[in-house]
């Protein structure tokens, strides 16, 4: 490939031009960075759907999405009594008090004049776990008897929930209901809230929904420098955690770094020191106990492992002193032979590998996990008892 032909590709190139202008358009939640984050999602639908938040829609955002949802073919099987959309259709919803996080859940919805509870849960990017939703089920039913409930997944293209008293609800759903309202009763409100409802729209379809003449553009550059764009992808989607990795190092002042590389970064803690040989280019930078981050199938990884040590016997006397610190060991860890003994990984995706911010704040996540600072606290334990 000819240098001229990035050239010609990057300048004065008017299509890539407009897709630049589309894209560089202000907006206060892109430089948020809210479209990243599932919690901020769930603060503006809480105050969206607020019968009484000052956005001075009263029930019509909440009413207009409810009616959608249940009357979405999806819902049919769910949907056991039609009467319920004539129900919802003429009452009241102002004494309506939304919760976020109430019993875990994003979104609570309470009537107690209409003896309804709305709650949703919304999973915009990650997955539900531990089968959450019959579980929150269950809480809601527990804590409001005889009230009428309306369970509402909402996903971005309005995926099937895992437990069957869920209506499903999409993105899609939502954008719609926004659309209409903002349209057609912005002359209640302020041009401030239509602009800031505006942008959240935006940046909804920027990010998870494209419009058609911004795929169409796409499509007829990459068409047109296929080869130029394939190099450029595969040389800017390399992965290097450096940055976030000196971040990292500078906010935890007990770490000793050990080595780094694109995808991996090694490090020992000051609480190791007594343990660490003399060979410092040996496995784990002569510690015989040491963490790392590294890229794993597109999430960050961390993990702390016990390393080789020359004496086996003394690698189980170590092993035997992290058991007595309440770390789980395998009889098999302690068999002659044995150089490696995972004790601690976790994984937290991420969503662009080229966002030095977001790995590092996920290291940090993944840093400040109660389950590790224990499994780390202990590990210290063992190394303090451990006659190096």
């Amino acid at each position: 490939m000819q240098q001229l032909d990035i050239i010609n590709f990057i300048v004065n190139n008017d299509k890539l031009e407009l897709i630049k202008a589309k894209l560089n358009r202000f907006n206060p939640f892109k430089i948020l960075k809210i479209e990243d984050y599932e919690i901020r999602h769930s603060n503006v639908l809480a105050w969206l759907l607020d019968p009484n938040g000052n956005h001075n829609f009263d029930e019509k955002i909440l009413k207009k999405f409810l009616l959608k949802v249940l009357m979405k073919p999806d819902n049919d099987e769910v949907l056991s009594n039609i009467n319920l959309v004539y129900k919802i259709q003429n009452m009241n919803f102002m004494d309506i008090c939304v919760y976020r996080e109430m019993y875990n859940i994003d979104l609570v919805m309470v009537s107690e004049i209409q003896r309804l509870v709305i709650f949703i849960e919304n999973k915009i990017l990650s997955e539900e776990h531990s089968n959450q939703l019959s579980r929150y089920y269950c809480v809601i039913q527990d804590n409001f008897p005889d009230y009428t409930i309306i369970p509402i997944f909402l996903t971005l293209d309005g995926k099937e929930a895992s437990s069957e008293n869920y209506f499903r609800a999409s993105y899609s759903d939502l954008l719609e209901t926004m659309e209409f309202i903002v349209e057609n009763y912005k002359e209640r409100t302020s041009q401030e809230i239509v602009a800031f409802v505006s942008y959240y729209i935006s940046i909804i379809k920027e990010k998870y929904f494209m419009d058609e003449d911004l795929k169409r553009l796409c499509k007829d550059i990459y068409i047109q420098n296929k080869d130029v764009i394939d190099m450029i992808y595969s040389i800017g989607n390399e992965i290097d955690i450096e940055v976030a990795v000196n971040q990292f190092i500078s906010k935890h002042k007990e770490i000793i770094p050990v080595t780094q590389k694109n995808t991996v970064f090694w490090f020992g803690l000051e609480s190791f020191l007594k343990a660490r040989k003399t060979e410092a280019d040996s496995w784990g930078g002569g510690f015989p106990i040491c963490l790392w981050f590294s890229e794993y199938y597109g999430k960050l990884k961390l993990t702390l492992e016990v390393g080789p040590f020359e004496d086996s016997d003394e690698r189980i006397t170590f092993l035997n002193e992290l058991e007595l610190s309440g770390i789980k060991i395998s009889e098999r860890a302690k068999e002659p032979g044995r150089k490696y003994t995972r004790i601690y990984t976790d994984t937290i995706s991420i969503k662009d590998w080229s966002d030095s911010e977001e790995i590092y704040e996920k290291m940090e996540t993944l840093y400040n996990k109660k389950d590790f600072i224990s499994t780390k606290n202990k590990a210290i334990e063992a190394v303090d008892r451990t006659a190096w």
